[in-house]
């Protein structure tokens, strides 16, 4: 992917229709860490994954977290890469090709299907689902991870919706259904769920991390 330009979040237009605050918080926490000359830097290193419409509208395709994390914070402009340029097409062309690849996440908090015209027009007007944050966080655990360009984010919170329910309102609670959601993520019903990682396949990324993080001349084994 080229190196990110930047854009204003009022050239930036969401694909879906929720996100997970708890989880979108933790990477507002994760850019609070950074000393402030190294933010550009750490912000480049994460570009908003874009699609040019033909209105010159920037459709935000991977990392939605981040960018409302951004704008939370107050940054007036984020970094982007395009991804897709489909400025040449009309709107029922660009709606095809957005559907055709997957790009598209018209799912409310509830988990309904509803039409893509109920996408807000903001990343600020995300509404919340606390679903997705707990199934973002089971995938940081290392049970799924997303196969290819395909989100499977949306289905491991659907999973977890029809099975579990608690107080999101407390820490306490959050805490609880997590904990629920990652013994659950273990169940035999679960490895059918897009983006599943075997017990053994896990051992063998957390090898290979572990490999990856140690430094050159690292002792190893």
């Amino acid at each position: 992917m080229p190196n990110p330009s930047n854009a204003t979040f009022e050239q930036l237009r969401p694909t879906q229709v929720t996100l997970g605050l708890e989880h979108m918080r933790t990477k507002m926490a994760a850019t609070r860490a950074v000393p402030p000359h190294h933010a550009q830097s750490f912000m480049d290193d994460k570009p908003l994954k874009v699609v040019r419409a033909p209105d010159d509208a920037l459709y935000i395709i991977d990392h939605h977290h981040w960018a409302r994390a951004w704008y939370e914070l107050g940054f007036q402009q984020v970094p982007i890469a395009i991804a897709e340029d489909f400025g040449s097409l009309d709107h029922t062309g660009f709606v095809a090709a957005m559907r055709e690849r997957n790009w598209f996440h018209p799912v409310d908090e509830h988990g309904r299907n509803v039409d893509i015209e109920a996408i807000p027009e903001s990343i600020a007007d995300l509404h919340d689902d606390p679903y997705h944050s707990i199934a973002a966080f089971v995938r940081d655990a290392g049970i799924f991870e997303n196969p290819g360009e395909y989100n499977a984010t949306f289905e491991w919170a659907d999973f977890f919706r029809a099975r579990l329910s608690g107080d999101f309102a407390s820490i306490a609670g959050f805490a609880a259904v997590l904990a629920d959601a990652i013994c659950l993520a273990h169940a035999p019903e679960a490895q059918a769920l897009p983006g599943y990682i075997g017990v053994g396949q896990r051992d063998a990324h957390k090898t290979g991390s572990a490999k990856r993080s140690e430094p050159d001349g690292a002792r190893q084994g």
